[in-house]
């Protein structure tokens, strides 16, 4: 019985030193996070702005999205990158999937060395415009980060090509201040 005394010990031992190991300081610094903020334009239709805080620079971006508008089936209209962050990438695409509410929006700089990635900093990727299929009113969207076919998550990509997976945050906005920045969008986009 004694003799499992210093083995139970060295096994605690390697354990607590295991996780002191890995709770060292991530070599990135601060948390990046990919932030959702749906809000309502009028009664038939809302938009999502999907922003982002780095701390490094970023070459590439997948963000899978699902929406939840209770019993009424919502659709993605359409997807507009203009004026963020990513908006001179190569690779700009948002890939809807109806039958599930989802969409994933993937962002590649480029293939060459003709575009660089984003900076540290903060600020908007994209803008998803969302409808009722039937075009009816409805007055609540949830929104969460999903694996979408064939393995998409949620993921940025550091030079030369890590890998890191973000924080998500759903945020609420200022109703008025964003239908107010939509419009602008649109005129920009128009």
């Amino acid at each position: 019985m004694n003799s499992r005394k210093p083995l139970i010990l060295a096994v605690i031992m390697l354990l607590v030193l295991s996780a002191c190991l890995m709770a060292q300081d991530d070599k990135y610094g601060k948390i990046d996070t990919i932030f959702a903020e749906p809000y309502q334009i009028d009664a038939k239709n809302w938009a999502v702005n999907v922003s982002m805080v780095n701390d490094e620079d970023i070459l590439a971006i997948s963000v899978p999205l699902i929406f939840d508008a209770g019993k009424t089936a919502i659709v993605t209209d359409s997807v507009i990158f203009k004026g963020g962050t990513a908006e001179n990438f190569r690779v700009k695409h948002a890939r809807v999937d109806t039958s599930t509410q989802c969409v994933t929006i993937g962002l590649i700089a480029d293939v060459g060395v003709s575009v660089p990635p984003i900076p540290p900093g903060k600020g908007r990727i994209a803008t998803i415009f969302l409808s009722a299929l039937d075009n009816s009113d409805f007055n609540l969207v949830k929104v969460d980060t999903i694996t979408t076919p064939p393995g998409n998550n949620l993921q940025l990509v550091t030079p030369p090509t890590e890998g890191i997976v973000p924080a998500f945050i759903v945020k609420k906005v200022d109703k008025e201040k964003k239908v107010k920045e939509v419009k602008e969008v649109k005129e920009k986009k128009g």
